[in-house]
């Protein structure tokens, strides 16, 4: 446990490190902005390893749910096409698990917040509407798969896996500080180690690579 509050203190103080001598360098150069966003999450049926001290090692299905995903991001046009932002984001979507060892299925969630930091390259403006590409990398800050079996409900969790996302979009301006955006993102999650404290389970392995349609709004001050 306390391997795993150091391993990500050190990853939070590396990120807000880089951040931070990013804003600096470009201190006078541009504006920040505010961006809250909502979408739809689609993700793919994956397999993940279910492991435990008292059973045979085995493969669990998740059949998983189109689900809500909420965003809010701090960033920086650092120029009119540049930017650079600290994002916060969370999923939750339902999902069916079922194990080779049992014909019948289970109900449950997975729940996943993260932090990214993404960089955007914004096409020249020309009216009020532009594309744009972002590409990010971060890491989880919390991550849960509950299930419920016919004897049990359990809940796994960890922190500190990888994130990697990828998004194209178009942003409306509507005036000078306000823009309405469109997005579509996708985003890469290996989760590793999700344990119960009072169970020798644990699931490994785990694929979440949800693509999200989101809208958003970007406030610049």
């Amino acid at each position: 446990m306390l391997k795993t509050v150091n391993t990500l203190l050190l990853k939070t103080l590396i990120l807000v490190l880089l951040i931070v001598i990013s804003f600096s360098v470009f201190a006078d150069a541009g504006e920040w902005y505010l961006k809250p966003s909502i979408g739809v999450s689609v993700v793919d049926d994956s397999d993940a390893n279910l492991n435990s001290m008292i059973s045979v090692d085995e493969k669990v299905k998740l059949e998983t749910d189109p689900g809500l995903t909420y965003s809010i991001g701090l960033g920086y046009f650092f120029t009119d096409d540049i930017s650079l932002e600290l994002s916060y984001s969370y999923f939750e979507n339902d999902s069916d698990f079922k194990a080779q060892s049992n014909s019948d299925s289970s109900k449950g969630d997975v729940r996943i917040s993260y932090v990214t930091l993404n960089s955007y390259w914004h096409v020249q403006r020309k009216g009020s509407l532009r594309p744009y590409l972002g590409v990010g990398g971060g890491f989880t800050t919390d991550s849960e798969v509950n299930f419920n079996t016919a004897q049990n409900e359990a809940s796994l969790s960890n922190d500190g896996d990888l994130v990697f996302q990828l998004m194209l979009g178009f942003d409306f301006e509507i005036n000078r500080q306000l823009a309405f955006l469109t997005e579509v993102k996708y985003t890469n999650i290996e989760l590793t180690d999700l344990k119960q404290a009072s169970s020798d389970q644990q699931i490994d392995d785990l694929q979440h690579n949800p693509f999200t349609l989101q809208v958003a709004l970007l406030y610049s001050f």
